[in-house]
């Protein structure tokens, strides 16, 4: 047998090394990628925060240049197991025709979570309700509520969604319950922008998406995220390192004038297009149950500022700019009008996102505004 030279022989040393050390990596990928499954399934919230973001499995979808809404027909699926589903023109309800059929009397709902209908059943929500309501009392006329409200959204998205899908469906009236959500961007310094990119939850993901399009189809390193827990570690640390210096901003509100002149300008955004559809603008402030003696317990919530006596009056402040622009539209002769519908502590399901009966409660006071503006009976 010929002996290899010195080099051949440091070469096939190198190679063997080489390939144990990759054969090493691929065992350790391996036990990682089973640990975490593991850890998944016995409930750590690290390791089920990881399993929730596959990218096949993603509830929302890019709309407009910065908007997100929800996937056509996707199911979201709350904590206490009830079921949000979204229709496949992209919102929770019953569709409705396009263009709009005459005898219609056609009002679309803008707002967060509250309004999209935290944890509570599709036949459980305001528009739901309201559309119930309303019928009964006119029957004569076919009134159809559009719920383009969605979990997260700020003013910002409130106006795009109104914008790229709402004035397609030729609103007769526009509804928008804002000032929740709005309270977070409050611990951005420097509040800037147009929008500023820090205001834009579930960015990333809305980046990646349109850029999926633009390509025609996924990449290599998104199909191995699809079957790969270890993959989606490095994005979810990051997320959470980000959600903690964002925290550690939280408290003072030192940007709380930026964030109310923020709210206050994608609102106005609103009613510009409600004033270009020529329909009535009503304006409401989601009632709050965080000063509430007879509130359920609750824990602190991302959206808050400092404490619940602090972020009540950080939302105290957006509902003085909204009550404000409100007045103002109403002098110079636009139709609109503010709310501020309360509820009791027993009918929220924590401080802001209201029970079924709660629901049931806000589509009352609403219908009662909206009943004087409905076309005069036939």
């Amino acid at each position: 047998m010929t002996e290899l030279p010195p080099r051949g022989r440091a070469t096939r040393h190198l190679a063997a090394a080489a390939a144990l050390t990759i054969a090493s990596l691929l065992v350790a990928a391996l036990l990682a990628e089973g640990a975490l499954r593991v850890l998944a399934a016995a409930g750590n919230p690290l390791a089920r925060r990881v399993a929730a973001v596959d990218p096949d499995a993603v509830k929302v979808e890019p709309h407009g240049r910065y908007g997100y809404r929800q996937r056509p027909g996707a199911v979201l699926v709350y904590a206490n197991g009830t079921r949000a589903t979204a229709n496949r023109q992209a919102f929770r309800g019953p569709g409705v025709a396009v263009p709009k059929p005459p005898g219609t009397y056609r009002i679309v709902l803008l707002g967060e979570s509250s309004t999209h209908g935290w944890a509570v059943g599709d036949d459980q929500t305001i528009d739901a309700y309201l559309r119930a309501r309303l019928s009964a009392e006119r029957p004569d006329l076919r009134v159809e509520v559009v719920n383009l409200a969605y979990d997260g959204y700020d003013a910002y998205q409130m106006w795009q969604r109104l914008v790229d899908d709402g004035v397609p469906l030729q609103p007769d009236l526009v509804l928008a319950n804002a000032g929740v959500n709005d309270v977070r961007n409050a611990r951005l310094p420097g509040l800037a922008g147009d929008p500023d990119p820090r205001t834009l939850i579930w960015e990333g993901e809305m980046r990646r998406q349109r850029r999926e399009r633009a390509r025609g189809g996924r990449t290599a390193w998104d199909r191995l995220k699809h079957l790969s827990l270890l993959a989606r570690l490095p994005g979810v640390v990051e997320d959470r390192l980000a959600a903690g210096r964002e925290a550690r901003q939280d408290g003072a509100a030192a940007s709380l004038a930026a964030a109310a002149d923020n709210f206050a300008r994608n609102l106005e955004r609103v009613a510009d297009v409600a004033r270009a559809l020529r329909v009535p603008l009503l304006l409401a402030t989601p009632p709050s149950a965080l000063l509430l003696p007879d509130a359920p317990p609750m824990d602190r919530r991302s959206y808050w500022i400092g404490d619940a006596a602090t972020t009540q009056r950080c939302r105290d402040t957006l509902a003085a700019r909204l009550r404000g622009l409100a007045g103002r539209l109403a002098a110079a002769g636009q139709p609109a009008l503010y709310l501020a519908p309360a509820l009791p502590g027993r009918m929220f399901q924590d401080d802001v996102h209201p029970t079924a009966e709660g629901n049931r409660a806000l589509a009352d006071a609403f219908a009662a505004a909206i009943a004087p503006r409905l076309p005069p009976a036939r």
